[in-house]
């Protein structure tokens, strides 16, 4: 297997975009499904895993941390903000105040204390 370095991480150089676990292209996966997929993707060797707050108005995150509740320490943790759902829709808001919430929803979400790559989702010009 071949690994890459993200920051001080060396994780392997295949990740998981997580985004059609709970939004786009279709029907999501139920939970329990979804939760499979992520599980077998860990067993595999994945460490590497990208979730945003706007795939599934931010179910997603929270599938997420509720499936590696064990695990997080393991696994390298990717998100972007600066676009959110609200009211169903997609909105695009890079206002610091905005960002700043948007990472503290997602931490909530994940579980975690940090996520190791959080970065703007859509430039908001």
């Amino acid at each position: 297997m071949q690994y890459r370095k993200i920051g001080h991480w060396q994780v392997p150089a295949v990740g998981l975009g997580c985004m059609n676990l709970s939004h786009a292209y279709g029907h999501p996966p139920t939970e329990a499904a979804a939760t499979l997929v992520l599980e077998r993707s860990f067993d595999l060797g994945i460490r590497h895993f990208d979730t945003a707050a706007l795939y599934g108005f931010g179910a997603n995150e929270a599938l997420i941390g509720k499936a590696f509740k064990s695990k997080l320490h393991h696994i390298h943790l990717a998100s972007k903000c600066g676009m959110t759902g609200v009211d169903g829709k997609r909105v695009i808001d890079g206002r610091p105040e905005t960002l700043l919430k948007t990472v503290d929803e997602a931490l909530l979400r994940l579980r975690v204390e940090h996520i190791d790559r959080n970065y703007l989702h859509r430039w908001d010009k």
